[in-house]
């Protein structure tokens, strides 16, 4: 009797255990449901409780690490992270960035190189493990990231996405499928501090030339950027996850204020509201800003003087205003920026201020585009002392 009312005992006392542990589990799963539905909802109130116009003046002011992750060479040779002269973006030099103030980091990526054959166009694996681990470091940072196709769209007998001129069709099949595998690799990285943007400087002077009196083929042309823009959208949201509402970057007409301030040009149709923003880009005067010559000086020339060159800042600023910001369409001015061949030093200081201060004073993010002669990419990081003056002004 005593050796069956044990064996009673332990029957009724395991059979306790297991409801406790029954018990236990379920309320565990609960907890966890709920866990999940509040991480869930987080997720979603990061990525669409702001509009986009709040998001851009979030992005504070930018720059560009150029002349690195962006470097093409040609069919005999591969440039590579290194080949235009500067050394491997490290950890330290995104930290020395952030430590100058800079809260956002246009990443320009060349894919030429590593992109493999039709049909698949498949991205080769390292280059897409190092262009992960720069990002990543950017967001670690808690720094916004803008990642984009860079020279696959210049000149380089590497580049590609301009023969988009002879085949538009053909090219946006290479668009999408190399953002595709892009937005893959990236649909689980849920911070809405990653920016995708999906061409720099794109436009068709085969097809169409401002320059010439003719209007014949503008319509032509534009229309195949504003192709392959909905083409870019169309493939990032198919991808899904954070994709399917991610801020992303449309670059205007060769990324020029005034060719995209013109009704030719239209931002795509998007799936979620309130998720696009313009790209332009800013060199004017180019005789100053690129050209080693003729002029050296800006805001001083005798020929013009400072009220004509602030005028003529202010009108091509003001442009973006009317044509976006004004129907809540933001702006990125995704790279601006000064030569040192030949030039003032007083009038790139200058330049550098107001450019900088008629973004800042409208909403627009302006990134400067650097290729390693403002801020040094070897250590200690050392900032050029007209930058510094720059920045003073802005702190």
């Amino acid at each position: 009797m005593y050796n069956k009312s044990g064996s009673g005992l332990q029957f009724f006392s395991r059979l306790i255990m297991k409801a406790k542990i029954l018990i236990s589990l379920a309320a565990f799963l609960i907890i966890l449901s709920s866990c999940e539905r509040r991480l869930e909802i987080t997720m979603e109130s990061d990525m669409t409780g702001t509009t986009a116009i709040q998001f851009v003046k979030d992005l504070g002011i930018g720059i560009n690490i150029g002349n690195t992750l962006d470097a093409i060479g040609t069919f005999t040779w591969a440039a590579g992270e290194t080949g235009w002269g500067n050394p491997k973006i490290s950890r330290d030099f995104i930290k020395a960035l952030k430590s100058y103030g800079y809260k956002t980091i246009r990443l320009p990526v060349t894919w030429a190189e590593y992109i493999g054959l039709a049909p698949d166009y498949i991205i080769n694996k390292e280059r897409m493990d190092r262009v992960e681990e720069v990002v990543n470091w950017i967001l670690e940072e808690e720094l916004f990231c803008i990642l984009n196709l860079h020279h696959d769209g210049g000149e380089s007998d590497r580049s590609w996405i301009l023969k988009a001129a002879d085949d538009p069709d053909g090219i946006a099949l290479q668009l999408a499928a190399v953002w595709k595998q892009i937005a893959q690799r990236f649909s689980k990285h849920s911070s809405e501090k990653l920016i995708f943007e999906s061409m720099n400087e794109i436009g068709f002077d085969k097809i169409y030339n401002r320059y010439g009196r003719s209007l014949t083929g503008k319509n032509e042309a534009y229309g195949i950027l504003n192709m392959l823009n909905q083409t870019f959208l169309n493939t990032v949201r198919s991808t899904g996850d954070a994709n399917s509402h991610r801020f992303l970057l449309i670059p205007g007409y060769w990324t020029d204020i005034e060719m995209t301030c013109d009704p030719f040009f239209k931002m795509p149709d998007d799936t979620i509201k309130d998720k696009l923003i313009l790209s332009v880009h800013y060199y004017t005067p180019a005789t100053f800003c690129i050209a080693d010559r003729p002029d050296n000086s800006w805001g001083y020339r005798e020929t013009w003087g400072t009220e004509a060159d602030l005028k003529e800042l202010s009108s091509n600023i003001n442009k973006l205003k009317t044509y976006f910001l004004d129907k809540d369409i933001p702006v990125i001015l995704g790279e601006y920026g000064v030569t040192m061949r030949n030039k003032d030093e007083e009038s790139r200081i200058l330049w550098m201020k107001e450019v900088t201060k008629s973004c800042v004073d409208l909403g627009i993010c302006p990134i400067l585009w650097d290729t390693g002669g403002e801020i040094n990419r070897n250590p200690p990081f050392t900032m050029r002392d007209s930058l510094k003056e720059v920045w003073i002004y802005f702190k």
